[in-house]
């Protein structure tokens, strides 16, 4: 341990300053990036041991930073620095590329894959086709400051998309591949939103554990003449974006 990260026999006169000095130094260093979102912090022991406290001490500065929303504490896990929330407004035309460029955060779409698939009962129901028709499933994540905080599938109607992936593989926006289309203005008709455990297949492509929770939501988009253009289910992680749903 240098003896920088020992604190001075001044600053032993109480445990209320032990904390207290604990706490500053974590958070200068999180300020300073040494420990970037999303990082694992040193153990209780270990930086009990790095300070030469009691443990006591450190869990009370990491209690008060959990506090400060400077970390978050996932129990059995540890400590870990809280990510920079993407707030989102849940509008009729709201879009999280807009989002992302009112805040001057650095986030794209990326084009994953895509599959040709028959509709189901309640797919049929949401894009008002029968269930002899077809759509097109394009998966996408949304990557912000390169980490991936969302992943959804979309399924755009049949025939009338055909060939749609193809220009979201190259631009990554829908609104311009909808563009290729005739579609120059829409709506978002209904959104639900609900929660579920990480699949294995999500879990491996968010890199995160099995069963994390992460927020879902189904959006169904419109055309000015009320067809559906687009049904998509999106699954965030709840630590990188807060939704608000705007009623004006």
């Amino acid at each position: 341990m240098k003896s920088s990260d020992r604190p001075s026999l001044s600053e032993r006169r109480g445990a209320t300053t032990l904390w207290r000095m604990v706490a500053r130094a974590l958070e200068t260093e999180i300020q300073e990036g040494k420990w970037p979102p999303s990082a694992r912090l040193p153990s209780e022991f270990e930086l009990a041991a790095r300070f030469d406290v009691h443990r006591n001490t450190v869990r009370r500065a990491l209690s008060v930073l959990r506090e400060r929303n400077i970390i978050r504490v996932e129990q059995g896990k540890g400590a870990f620095v809280k990510e920079r929330l993407v707030v989102h407004t849940i509008g009729a035309t709201s879009r999280l590329s807009a989002t992302l460029g009112s805040i001057h955060r650095v986030g794209e779409r990326q084009y994953i894959g895509s599959d040709r698939v028959r509709l189901d009962k309640d797919l049929a129901r949401n894009l008002r086709l029968t269930l002899h028709h077809f759509a097109r499933q394009v998966n996408t994540v949304t990557v912000v400051e390169g980490t991936i905080i969302s992943a959804t599938s979309s399924y755009f109607p049949l025939p009338r998309f055909e060939g749609i992936e193809e220009f979201i593989k190259e631009s990554g926006s829908f609104t311009s591949a909808w563009r290729e289309y005739g579609v120059t203005r829409y709506q978002r008709l209904e959104t639900r939103i609900t929660s579920a455990a990480l699949s294995s297949a999500d879990a491996k492509l968010f890199g995160r554990p099995r069963g994390q929770p992460v927020t879902i939501l189904t959006n169904i988009n419109i055309d000015v003449d009320g067809q559906p253009i687009i049904w998509s289910r999106q699954r965030i992680l709840p630590q990188y974006m807060e939704l608000v749903v705007n009623f004006r």
